[in-house]
């Protein structure tokens, strides 16, 4: 191959510009994250026997939750800001009695009351408040269940809260070991029925053993959900921090994986590559099996800072970060987060194009709240929670109620409206064929 002639100037014109794109490259790509996150082994690679992966690229949308402004009359309400809002608070620690001890941050002595008075306005629609009246109302007769680790309890005491302003719930059940594993109350009135089931990576797992490591069977649905799944006529499905654990991951009951490397002579797997997989086998079930409303929530963001949360992490900000710090790019977002919510909006987008054919009714919706999570580090706990005997001191993963988290909701009703909150005839008569398929 002959040498390249040219001038020196030139050369160093072309190096420059070389060592500029692959900085660039290497930003946007290849998301720094914390060393107790980090999972990938680079020497090592695993067969995926159950689903193909394809990341998305962020060509379409701007690293700050921005999207390219469509012509249609469609809002995408992941990309958004905080402002300031002095609308009344959807309720109180004092005015709810079903907020968990650690995430009753006012009781629990927080002394500033600024994190409550802001909300989330997206680029290009308002975003209405919720209407808790409403809600029962067009949800009358259904059944609504969360399913996921805590921070779906957490998103599911947020909109009992809610609805407990318009009426108070009568427990139905509640699992007498555990209490979050399992729980159902009911809203006479409108005898609708609110519940979560506790399901840490949404397929079957096994308890931590004596060196603290999960099984996680990737292409087996829990069946704590799936046995009571066509019951209900909405599931908010979601799943995320669990994975960060050690973990053997499986598939057609044989040893696949592991998430860290653990000296086990096992393959090291991508923590987002194992979720992935799980994903995707859940929703085919979903999709295929059960004819209710599906919701996928995306991945959450924790605000630790200085540490993690098994390693002394606090969280002390008392104000949403400003699209404008650091250019519109923080650090923060650049990380494992930012991988996994592309990984499931990827897996989102290929089961709405595979299983169309069952979803005749659009049943299948998307809470893309992982940029405003991100926004929010002054919305957790923190110090002000009540801590378990071997908890850390901050949590700074969860969200004070009423806090943040209680937007999320409003995005649940916004998902819905198609096909429950429709006061149209002809809207109604298919909201009845769309959620009664699954009893």
């Amino acid at each position: 191959m002959a040498a390249w002639a040219g001038s020196p100037a030139s050369v160093a014109i072309c190096m420059a510009l070389i060592l500029v794109f692959n900085c660039w490259w290497s930003l946007t790509r290849s998301p720094s994250r914390p060393a107790d996150v980090a999972t990938a082994n680079s020497n090592h690679s695993a067969a995926v026997p159950v689903v193909k992966l394809d990341i998305p690229s962020t060509e379409s949308g701007h690293i700050d939750g921005s999207k390219t402004k469509s012509s249609t009359a469609y809002c995408d309400l992941s990309g958004g800001e905080w402002v300031p809002d002095s609308s009344p608070l959807l309720y109180t620690n004092n005015t709810c009695k079903h907020i968990h001890h650690a995430q009753n941050c006012l009781q629990n002595g927080r002394p500033d009351i600024g994190y409550l008075h802001w909300k989330w306005r997206p680029f290009d629609c308002e975003l209405p408040q919720f209407d808790a009246a409403r809600f029962l109302e067009r949800m009358r007769g259904k059944k609504l269940a969360f399913i996921g680790d805590s921070l779906a309890r957490n998103q599911m005491q947020s909109l009992h809260c809610t609805l407990a302003q318009v009426e108070e719930s009568i427990l139905v059940y509640s699992d007498p070991d555990d209490y979050m594993r399992e729980n159902r109350c009911l809203f006479p009135s409108y005898n609708f029925t609110l519940a979560i089931f506790g399901s840490r990576f949404l397929v079957k797992s096994s308890k931590p053993d004596e060196s603290g490591i999960s099984k996680i069977y990737l292409d087996v649905p829990d069946m704590l959900w799936k046995r009571q799944l066509a019951e209900y006529d909405v599931v908010v499905v979601s799943a995320g921090y669990w994975y960060f654990t050690d973990t053997l991951y499986y598939i057609d009951n044989t040893l696949w994986g592991e998430s860290k490397g653990l000296g086990l002579n096992v393959t090291t797997v991508e923590i987002w590559l194992a979720m992935a997989i799980a994903l995707a086998n859940v929703l085919k079930y979903m999709m295929t099996e059960y004819k209710g409303i599906v919701v996928l929530r995306t991945m959450t963001v924790d605000h630790f800072e200085n540490g993690t949360w098994s390693t002394g992490g606090a969280c002390k900000r008392m104000s949403p970060y400003s699209r404008q710090e650091n250019g519109g790019i923080h650090p923060m977002y650049l990380w494992i987060n930012r991988k996994i919510n592309e990984v499931q909006i990827e897996e989102f987008e290929k089961a709405k194009m595979a299983y169309a054919e069952h979803d005749t009714c659009s049943r299948l919706k998307l809470l893309d709240i992982t940029y405003s999570a991100f926004l929010r580090p002054d919305g957790h706990p923190g110090p002000y929670r009540k801590v378990e005997p071997g908890e850390p001191v901050y949590d700074c993963l969860h969200w004070c109620l009423p806090g943040p988290i209680d937007m999320w909701n409003q995005l649940l009703l916004h998902a819905l409206q198609p096909i429950i909150m429709s006061n149209n005839e002809s809207a109604a008569r298919k909201e009845s064929e769309c959620t009664q398929k699954g009893h």
